[in-house]
């Protein structure tokens, strides 16, 4: 019975309170980008893989970078900065987001911009950046959820639309 009782103790405080209604509101906040993240990583991998197999040719890839993948990018980036997370531990997490979708955003436009001067270096560079914002993504995941996790509350990093 006493054991019971402990579990119902730590369930209930874990469960409740300003912090659990900060961790919630965070969750809301972050579910609608997260879904045009998802969105925009899966156009990127499509480009990339028409790319690999010449199915592509510059104008159109000019034109993907331009019109659809750089402005998207740099849409959710500014968007992901306009959360701010009340709880500490939130807004160090979040912290790593904002920096990680922030380097996405400029690798895109490097990418477009190296294109558009045929400049190789320059794509090579912008795709390192890319690459590390994608390491930095999944290391802030990993670093929110742990948190979210107190509250019984997780972020997917792909989610369904």
């Amino acid at each position: 019975m006493r054991r019971l009782a402990a579990i119902l103790f730590f369930v209930l405080a874990c469960a409740g309170g300003p912090e659990a209604e900060g961790a919630e509101a965070y969750v809301a906040a972050m579910e609608p980008a997260l879904v045009e993240n998802s969105a925009l990583a899966q156009r990127f991998l499509t480009e990339a893989s028409r790319i690999k197999k010449k199915e592509t040719d510059g104008a159109r890839l000019a034109e993907v970078l331009s019109k659809e993948l750089a402005p998207q990018a740099e849409a959710l980036a500014k968007a992901v900065a306009a959360v701010q997370p009340d709880d500490p531990k939130l807004k160090d997490a979040h912290a790593r987001v904002v920096k990680a979708w922030s380097d996405r955003a400029e690798a895109y436009a490097g990418l477009r911009d190296a294109w558009s001067r045929g400049d190789l270096v320059a794509w090579d560079a912008a795709m390192k950046k890319n690459t590390q914002a994608k390491l930095d993504e999944e290391v802030y995941f990993t670093d929110v959820n742990v948190v979210l996790g107190e509250y019984q509350l997780a972020l997917e990093q792909y989610p369904a639309k």
